[in-house]
């Protein structure tokens, strides 16, 4: 009995011991603090702890919001149309010229009655883009511009189809007003270099994409042939705007003032005054040479359509990236001082490509895309400066009457360059190169115009 007491009394502390070690092992455990390891405090964190702020990682927000973006993709659409029903007859010069017994200086018409249309059209486009929702303005005009297509691709001759660019010019200058109009209500001025930038954009694709597209079926079809699909092309983009647009009517809640007294308003700034004379030459310089390249290359260089498109296409290829690197550059650096240094790089293209320096085509090449990218390029800034300087409350008013004021130079420069041209038909263009002159006297008048303003 002894020995079985003995036994169980150490069995009993056996279990004291292994508990005792047990709760040992857990103290420890619970002592044990786990180190962190040691940070360095930058001197932003230690300023802001000083200060009791707690520091948190900002989120990238997006440039544009999904209001904006899909508003941009609206107006690049639909000015990708107006471009291509624009910049689609000049490459067609020898064409029409041949489809209507026509000689270059009448062709010359044939471009300059479609800015004339749109210069009047948007003069008109004054009295009410103040009064009606940004949206219902610009169907309106896309609407009509539809029909201004399906006529041209009907008509019978050269007076009924100049007739059919009239009235497509008069739709197409509203169009182009009321674009920039809703990029000045819709973006923050910071932004509005880079919305210009992908409004741009639409020019290069035109270029790259419409225009060869253009002059191949032309080429294989009829001339008229592109028109009837820029018709076609642009009613589901018609539907699309309809429905995705916003109303857009915020300047219809101010006050209402009379329309002389908002054009009034409009040219008694100074700075109005100056921007619409800086948009004259601007465009008169360049729609002095850009009509009659392509004549001038297929008359003078017999450069073939097909060689044709490949101009065009790499022309806008390459503006796609630099009309989007131009729009990054005139935000950070100020639109006045892109547009003076774009423009004056751009002196060198326009006696390039109006001069038979020689017939090589892939030298001819080189020199009118240097042209494509410099001349696409100064719209940027142009276009960024308008939009940073015009008074808020007249903008729309404003912007109606510059769409005018540039078709009106644009018709200015392409009559200006006919009557200095000298091209009997089937013959080479004589005088191209004082058209090249007379165009870079006319964009250094715009650098000087510009350089009056601040740089913004």
């Amino acid at each position: 009995m002894a020995t079985k007491k003995k036994a169980a009394k150490k069995q009993a502390k056996k279990k004291q011991a292994r508990a005792a070690k047990k709760k040992a092992k857990k103290s420890k455990g619970a002592g044990k603090t786990r180190q962190i390891p040691e940070h360095h405090h930058t001197l932003l964190e230690s300023e802001a702890a000083a200060a009791g702020v707690v520091a948190v990682e900002e989120r990238k927000q997006p440039i544009f919001s999904k209001v904006q973006w899909s508003v941009l993709l609206i107006l690049a659409f639909i000015q990708f149309m107006h471009i291509v029903d624009f910049m689609v007859l000049m490459p067609l010069n020898k064409k029409f010229e041949e489809l209507f017994h026509i000689t270059t200086n009448q062709f010359g018409w044939l471009v300059s009655s479609y800015t004339l249309a749109a210069f009047l059209s948007g003069i008109a486009g004054t009295f009410f883009v103040e009064r009606i929702s940004r949206k219902r303005t610009l169907l309106f005009a896309f609407a009509g511009f539809i029909i201004g297509n399906l006529i041209c691709a009907m008509a019978p001759g050269y007076k009924s189809f100049l007739l059919a660019r009239v009235v497509t010019g008069a739709f197409g200058g509203i169009l182009s007003g009321i674009s920039f109009a809703i990029i000045g209500d819709l973006i923050e001025p910071q932004k509005r270099g880079r919305a210009t930038g992908i409004i741009m954009i639409s020019f290069s694709v035109a270029s790259v994409a419409g225009v060869p597209a253009g002059i191949w079926l032309a080429s294989k079809f009829f001339p008229q042939l592109p028109y009837y699909l820029i018709a076609a092309l642009s009613a589901p983009i018609f539907a699309y705007a309809f429905i995705k647009l916003p109303s857009l009517n915020q300047h219809l809640f101010g006050p209402r003032s009379n329309i002389i007294r908002q054009v009034t308003s409009v040219f008694a700034e100074s700075k109005h005054v100056r921007l619409y004379l800086l948009m004259i030459f601007h465009f008169i310089a360049a729609f002095s040479i850009i009509p009659y390249i392509a004549g001038f290359m297929q008359k003078n260089h017999n450069v073939s359509d097909t060689q044709l498109q490949i101009v065009y296409l790499c022309g806008g290829l390459v503006t796609i990236a630099s009309s989007a690197i131009v729009g990054g550059l005139t935000d950070k650096l100020g639109s006045v001082k892109v547009y003076s240094i774009v423009s004056a790089l751009a002196s060198i293209p326009f006696i390039l490509v109006t001069n038979s320096w020689t017939h090589n085509f892939y030298v001819l090449l080189l020199f009118v895309t240097l042209f494509f990218i410099f001349v696409s390029g100064r719209m940027v800034p142009a276009m960024a400066l308008l939009n940073n300087t015009v008074t808020p409350s007249v903008r729309g008013t404003f912007m109606s009457l510059n769409g005018s004021v540039q078709q009106l130079a644009m018709s200015l420069g392409a009559i200006a360059a006919s009557f200095i041209l000298v091209a009997p038909p089937n013959q080479p263009i004589q005088h191209y190169a004082w058209v090249g002159i007379f165009g870079v006297v006319f964009n250094i008048a715009a650098i000087l115009v510009a350089n009056t303003f601040k740089n913004r």
